[in-house]
């Protein structure tokens, strides 16, 4: 994941800063380096990259840098710097010999955004999951700019996950608003079998004696961070406690940023907690992301807990279809219609 930032340096002129996360083959990095000495060559300037979780030794990085820069014409050549960011330290360090002390605090924030993975985009199931979580909550229809604005989406986006929803389910007024006016069995299927799609981190506890999930709780809830949700069964639990299921096999988390998030607090978990992409049933932990705007997560006793539609993709991707099917039952019965309906249908 890249992304790159205009500035200027302390003599004005102007400063290039990429903000690289997972580069890991000497590929990427070359490549990386050959389009910037390309730019430089036409623009001039000065060119920054950082690089987060980067895959090389020291040693390796310096070689690498030290070779390309070796083919390049020097006055590009020292236009052309690269730092590996391990800790908020070096960033600091770094800023500060690039950038005057005005620029510097606004640049670290814009950086530190691009590299911690907090939420950019939705994609066409985040819209659905918004207007399904109007249609529970019995609310109205609204304009698809306003929909786009709550969800941090494109209009296209947008235009494009209501043309996916089933006819029948989507209501449109004379004012050109947009609600659901219902989910039939088959479209909460083909919602949550997309939904589950979504990348998700696997974690496997090596000690032999794991934790269990609501002591994993327990302490996610210590660490007191908003930005992290309890979902899956946990999750649905505390929705509906009448569900119908008698423990959580696993935690499943929630993350408000995108699969670029830092992950190392899960170590504060439980030290043996090891990721492992591969573990299938047996995982201890999954963490899940979602990018929408807003989170939607609920604070309640010290936790912080996932939105119930969220509880209901993990259940599924879980494979406990029982259970989310048992939740939709639940959910569409509360499901709270509005008292007046102030709109008319074509």
């Amino acid at each position: 994941m890249n992304s790159t930032i205009e500035a200027c340096d302390r003599n004005g002129q102007k400063l290039t800063i990429e903000v690289s996360v997972d580069l890991r083959t000497a590929r990427d990095l070359r490549s990386l380096l050959l389009n910037a000495a390309y730019a430089r060559n036409n623009n001039g300037g000065t060119y920054l990259a950082l690089l987060f979780k980067c895959g090389f030794t020291p040693a390796r990085l310096a070689s690498e840098i030290g070779a390309f820069k070796g083919v390049v014409r020097p006055e590009v050549a020292h236009r052309l710097q690269v730092a590996a960011i391990d800790h908020p330290e070096q960033l600091d360090d770094v800023l500060r010999g690039q950038v005057v002390a005005s620029q510097w605090h606004e640049l670290r924030e814009r950086i530190e955004q691009a590299s911690g993975g907090s939420p950019t985009a939705s994609s066409r199931e985040d819209v659905q999951f918004l207007l399904l979580r109007r249609w529970l909550h019995g609310l109205g229809p609204i304009k698809t700019a306003e929909l786009a604005a709550q969800c941090g989406a494109s209009a296209p986006t947008v235009a494009a996950a209501i043309k996916a929803l089933a006819p029948q389910d989507v209501l449109r007024t004379r004012d050109r608003q947009v609600a659901l006016q219902g989910f039939a069995p088959d479209s909460w299927q083909k919602w949550l079998g997309k939904s589950a799609q979504a990348p998700s981190v696997k974690f496997v506890d090596r000690s032999g004696a794991p934790r269990s999930p609501q002591k994993l709780a327990n302490k996610l809830s210590a660490l007191a961070r908003p930005d992290v949700a309890i979902g899956g069964v946990l999750g649905a639990m505390r929705h509906y406690p009448g569900i119908d299921i008698t423990g959580a096999p696993r935690l499943d988390l929630m993350i408000h940023g995108t699969s670029h998030a830092d992950l190392s607090f899960i170590a504060q978990l439980d030290p043996a907690l090891m990721r492992d992409d591969s573990a299938e049933g047996h995982a201890h932990v999954v963490v899940h992301f979602t990018q929408r705007r807003k989170s939607y997560f609920d604070v309640l006793d010290g936790y912080v807990w996932a939105d119930v539609l969220d509880c209901l993709v993990h259940l599924w991707q879980a494979g406990l279809t029982h259970q989310a099917l048992d939740l939709i039952s639940h959910l569409t019965a509360q499901t709270t219609q509005p008292k007046e309906k102030k709109w008319t249908t074509p």
